[in-house]
């Protein structure tokens, strides 16, 4: 059985729930970049 999370950046729910690849935080499909394996916020830092 799958185990619901809250999103580390909105809040929402995180189903299905992602994990950032350099912070590891548990995020949801909207708040994850999955070409690049990580949330939005470390996508944005990885940006610059």
């Amino acid at each position: 059985m799958e185990r619901g999370a809250l999103c580390a950046i909105c809040g929402g729910p995180a189903l299905p729930a992602y994990t950032c690849m350099l912070c590891g935080s548990i995020v949801c499909s909207k708040d994850f970049v999955p070409e690049k394996g990580l949330c939005r916020r470390c996508a944005a830092k990885a940006g610059r």
